[in-house]
């Protein structure tokens, strides 16, 4: 039969239980000394990417497309030879009868996302356009700021230097050029809101005998992007 245990072998077994429990508990935080934490708790992180691509074009466009200076005729009755008219408000009642007065001109803007070289042509010239005595008639055009410093010379400044390397060109009538792409009428248009358009205005000498019949004249304005 097997003897009592007594109360101090009891204590001594309690005593080396806990030394053992104690043991292994200080083994395990040993190996786990270089996690973290003990929570189980996990975390990750990935990254996400936003495109897009802004288009470089050089665009224009005509925001004002068409001048009709109407019907009339020449006044040959008072020994007029010519009828000039402008967009900028010539119409000499003595010389013109029934024309319609025009103030406005074409408005050339520059509708793309850089900054554009401008070229100019024309359909026809006097002759075609008009016809009658080609020792008088006229067809001819100038251009001009319309939004202050729209138009910079081909390095970026807003002066001409004795007549090189200008703005907006050419600043007094000139005859139209029929010969596609046509005229450099300004070598630098720029795209900002506040400054992107230019003015031609056109200028015509009817002669006594223009002939009867409607007449029309296409611009062609071309773009390409410069620096």
């Amino acid at each position: 039969m097997a003897k009592d245990v007594s109360n101090k072998q009891l204590a001594t077994m309690l005593v080396v239980a806990i030394v053992i429990s104690l043991g292994g508990t200080w083994a395990v935080l040993q190996k786990s000394s270089d996690l973290r934490s003990i929570t189980g708790l996990q975390s990750s992180s990935d990254t996400g990417t936003a495109q897009l691509t802004i288009e470089t074009i050089g665009a224009i466009r005509f925001a004002v497309d068409t001048v009709n200076f109407g019907s009339g005729r020449i006044n040959t009755s008072a020994g007029n030879q010519r009828c000039i008219l402008d967009t900028k408000g010539t119409n000499n009642s003595a010389q013109c009868i029934n024309f319609t007065a025009v103030t406005a001109g074409f408005q050339l803007e520059n509708d793309g996302t850089a900054n554009a070289s401008v070229q100019l042509s024309f359909s026809n010239d006097a002759d075609g356009f008009l016809g009658g005595d080609p020792t008088i008639n006229e067809y001819r055009y100038n251009v001009s700021q319309n939004e202050t410093n729209s138009c910079r010379n081909s390095t970026g400044g807003t002066g001409c230097a004795a007549g090189i390397n200008c703005t907006v060109a050419p600043v007094s009538w000139s005859d139209v050029n029929t010969t596609a792409p046509g005229t450099t009428i300004c070598p630098k248009l720029l795209f900002s809101d506040l400054s992107d358009s230019i003015l031609v205005d056109i200028n015509l000498t009817l002669p006594y005998d223009t002939p009867a019949g409607a007449k029309q004249s296409t611009l062609t304005a071309t773009a390409t992007t410069a620096p």
